[in-house]
């Protein structure tokens, strides 16, 4: 795995790099990717009109999923220990490839396959895939967006406690528990 250079052939270089998210430093080096498949999906909300047509006026851009088949010769046991780690860690990785470098990438999935033919080597089709986090945002709305003013607020919204029933509803609860039970 190399990192791609400027003034360096790129064709003599390795296919994909993989990286620490945090300090850029080299991971599971002596693994060889065979190839590297990366999908940039997208999807368009559509919808049916009276004439039977489908239109759309929105585009929503999904995760970033790569597929990283691994050929792992040298000590595979260290090297599938250390690829495991990292996906039951949640380590977010950096994948560079050729055309492009992929932050905030996590192991998914990590299937290998043993045969008796292949010797001491293991193919592993690793599986990666973005991870987009969301931060929430709280804050008052103007009237016009609310139905109920008192909803305008979102701020002071987050810890509520429950509210104790009143003494007719007790009753009517407890003789139900005990009609049940």
């Amino acid at each position: 795995m190399a990192f791609t250079e400027q003034g360096v052939n790129s064709a003599a270089q390795g296919i994909v790099a993989i990286l620490d998210g945090e300090t850029f430093t080299p991971l599971f080096a002596a693994a060889s990717p065979m190839r590297c498949t990366v999908r940039e999906p997208s999807t368009l909300t559509t919808w049916a009109v009276e004439d039977g047509t489908e239109r759309s006026d929105h585009r929503t851009i999904g995760r970033v999923e790569i597929d990283l088949p691994l050929l792992l010769t040298d000590d595979t046991r260290a090297l599938y220990e250390q690829l495991r780690s990292t996906f039951l860690a949640g380590t977010p990785l950096v994948i560079q490839t050729k055309v492009g470098s992929y932050q905030g990438m996590l192991i998914l999935d990590l299937p290998h396959d043993e045969t008796p033919d292949a010797g001491d080597s293991v193919l592993m089709n690793v599986k990666f895939a973005e991870l987009v986090t969301v931060t929430p945002q709280f804050g008052v709305l103007p009237p016009s967006s609310v139905s109920d003013p008192k909803q305008a607020s979102t701020v002071s919204r987050g810890n509520q406690q429950a509210t104790p029933a009143d003494a007719p509803t007790q009753r009517r609860a407890s003789v139900l528990y005990g009609i049940a039970n």
